[in-house]
């Protein structure tokens, strides 16, 4: 606290600003109403019914979004450390020390004033992060409607199909207010070098530039909305089986609601002088409304669940005695399967988009001999691969590039400065091949070099979707009586029970190629349980 004390920091109690002794305002009016309702709209037997409703879910603010940022604050952020690889720390100012001598400190043994409480780390100007909650915190919504049509088509058979919809409102977003220009906006809105010496880590910031780092409010301004179309075809179990299929096409998009690790809204003044809406909701959905990868676009699941035809009465051995019974009848498997599909991000690394995206999937199989090594893969996008590396050979004939990309391969994206097949001499870009350097001019006509990047990359928060995952998992299951009162369960579990280990289902983003020596699945995985009830 000291430290902090002296380079400028106050701390004060909630009263003194104003604020209740807990941090925050209770909401006590929260109301949270549903409805629904069900209407038979054809007679008979098996009758069309439609059901439909809405509803108000409320959510209180998980305590983990409190301590995960808390536990940053200023005067916790203190961290002490010793080591012999720091040459700072060690008796002859020289690194690797311990490499060179014994050590001086034994853990339990000596160890007890080894830490310099008086020297922290990370605290410096403008190297701490200060965290702190709006005082009204209203409580996260999820609004919910659906639409729903059902009808028994067989005995036993039921056929839903439906729309759900959702709006999250009052979601977690934190709200930054201190951050500061990178180097490319700096020298192009400043013209002039980034500051040096004391205040070197404060200096650019947009709020306060002298002591704080970054500064964050903790609010609840996200949103998000989903649109979910099911059909559902499910047997109750009967006769010996039973089985549910479902299938959901979901459209969901959001704008923070993942607590603490979740979008933090800089300050407009970071980016360049009109790129983005001064408006903070409006530059909220600027910057963040996107697609929900959490979600996928397609689900299909499956459950089932069968008796064996084996044992007393059944198709199998139907005459079987108690003890041929006892080992081969009432056997049940069971099993769930799944197929699923994935989203990849659009890199956003670079900033030259010569060609339109090409989505390849697995049309082009390729080996990358980059390392040395030659393994197989897929062209799933094209993604940018520089041009001595395609298809190319080292001196002794051997391939060290990308080999098998095919003759119409053009990269929908690539560094401004991109890597030449063939280098001219003397070409005064070869310093800054496969590079996104940019010469700013300062104020004083000097020229400086930096990176282009104006933080708002044409590719961010663009998605697209992948392979589809797939799985099956199965038990095989009977339950065998001791008595009336005391039983055992006999389960054989095969996990990935197809064994479809499969390739991964998202590629590289920057090259565009999928690595087949990965798995997309696990392997398969057997297991045996035995049950004692009574």
């Amino acid at each position: 606290g000291k430290v902090l004390h002296d380079l400028g920091v106050k701390f004060v109690s909630p009263s003194d600003v104003g604020q209740p002794n807990n941090l925050i305002y209770l909401n006590k009016w929260d109301f949270n109403p549903r409805g629904g309702f069900a209407y038979k709209v054809t007679d008979g037997r098996r009758p069309l019914v439609v059901r439909g409703g809405y509803s108000i879910f409320g959510y209180p603010m998980p305590l983990r979004d409190f301590n995960a940022r808390m536990r940053q604050n200023p005067p916790t952020t203190a961290r002490f450390t010793y080591s012999l690889a720091n040459s700072a720390q060690t008796p002859d100012r020289l690194p690797n020390y311990g490499l060179r001598a014994a050590p001086q400190f034994i853990a339990g043994v000596n160890s007890k004033d080894v830490l310099d409480i008086s020297q922290p780390g990370g605290i410096t100007r403008g190297s701490f992060l200060t965290s702190y909650f709006n005082p009204r915190q209203p409580t996260s919504r999820a609004h919910e409607w659906s639409l729903t049509f059902e009808r028994e088509i067989f005995d036993n058979t039921l056929l839903k199909f439906g729309y759900v919809g959702t709006h999250g409102s009052r979601l977690d977003m934190f709200y930054t207010y201190n951050g500061q220009p990178n180097d490319y906006v700096w020298f192009t809105t400043r013209g002039v070098p980034r500051p040096t010496g004391t205040f070197s880590g404060t200096a650019t910031r947009v709020f306060e530039t002298t002591t704080f780092g970054e500064i964050e409010e903790y609010r609840k301004t996200g949103w998000s909305n989903s649109q979910n179309f099911q059909i559902e075809f499910q047997r109750r179990y009967s006769k010996g089986y039973g089985f549910q299929m479902f299938y959901v096409m979901s459209n969901t998009l959001k704008a923070g609601g993942s607590g603490w690790e979740d979008d933090n809204l800089p300050s407009a003044d970071i980016y360049l002088p009109g790129s983005v809406p001064k408006d903070e909701q409006a530059r909220a959905r600027f910057l963040f409304y996107r697609r929900d990868i959490d979600v996928p676009k397609h689900r299909l699941n499956w459950n089932w669940i069968a008796d064996l035809p084996f044992g007393k009465g059944k198709a199998i051995a139907g005459g079987a005695g108690p003890i041929l019974n006892r080992v081969i009848g009432g056997w049940q498997i069971a099993g769930q399967g799944s197929v699923t599909s994935s989203w990849w991000q659009l890199p956003n690394g670079n900033w030259s988009f010569p060609n339109p995206l090409e989505i390849y999937g697995t049309k082009y199989p390729i080996k990358d001999c980059r390392s040395g090594t030659c393994f197989d893969g897929y062209l799933y996008y094209n993604g940018y691969i520089p041009a001595n590396r395609i298809n190319s050979i080292d001196a002794q004939g051997r391939p060290n590039g990308v080999m098998g990309v095919p003759d119409n391969y053009r990269p929908a994206h690539s560094p401004l400065i991109p890597q030449p097949a063939t280098p001219r001499p003397g070409d005064p870009n070869a310093p800054f091949y496969d590079s996104n350097t940019v010469f700013v001019t300062m104020k004083d006509g000097t020229q400086q070099r930096t990176t282009f990047n104006n933080a708002l990359n044409p590719w961010q928060n663009q998605y697209r979707q992948g392979l589809a995952n797939w799985g099956l998992n199965t038990s095989l299951f009977k339950v065998i009586p001791v008595n009336e009162r005391v039983f055992f369960r006999l389960t054989v579990d095969f996990f990935s029970v197809l064994n479809m280990p499969g390739i991964p289902k998202t590629p590289n983003s920057t090259t565009g190629i999928i690595d087949s020596t990965f798995s997309g699945n696990g392997a398969r995985a057997l297991q045996f349980g035995l049950r004692l009830s009574w």
